[in-house]
């Protein structure tokens, strides 16, 4: 008799245990603690002159808004954007097809920033489009003049966003 208590004893112990650890893991998956998508990091990267912040990335249409700044000590003219996959660049350290830019025509001075809203595609040219939470990773391109110069130029920069407006 007293080997079926101990039995039972040792059965009950880790029993509870093992209940225990089965719910802390079932609020850490339901906290969302698993999920890939945010271990993925999230933000705007350019090269000098120009810098870049995210303000919003909307799921339903797609619509990524940025905020670009340059400091290169004259006015810069940004005619288009483009924020694509990597796959959509056309050869190695290529720019995008012309179909992928938006045009945007912001002139911005020494040290100033404008908002800019463009449209990210997918590897098959679609609109990237999710619910909140969802990461899109590629390629930012912009176009820009210098001065009163007619001579285009482009940077490329990497762009993580994650959608966080419905």
């Amino acid at each position: 008799m007293k080997k079926l208590q101990a039995a039972m004893e040792y059965l009950m112990t880790y029993g509870w245990a093992i209940l225990i650890i089965a719910l802390a893991l079932g609020v850490l998956y339901s906290l969302g603690v698993f999920n890939p998508n945010r271990l993925k990091p999230v933000g705007c990267f350019l090269p000098a002159p120009f810098t870049c912040q995210i303000q919003t990335f909307r799921g339903s249409n797609g619509n990524l808004t940025l905020l670009i700044g340059q400091g290169s000590g004259q006015t810069i003219t940004i005619t288009n954007v483009a924020c694509v996959d990597n796959s959509r660049l056309n050869g190695a350290g290529g720019i995008p097809a012309s179909g992928d830019f938006t045009s945007v025509s912001k002139t911005l001075a020494s040290g100033g920033s404008t908002s800019v809203s463009v449209s990210c595609k997918r590897s098959d040219g679609s609109t990237f489009t999710g619910n909140i939470g969802d990461t899109f990773s590629g390629t930012l391109v912009i176009n820009y003049a210098i001065g009163s110069s007619s001579t285009p130029y482009y940077t490329m920069g990497s762009i993580s966003a994650q959608i966080n407006t419905p």
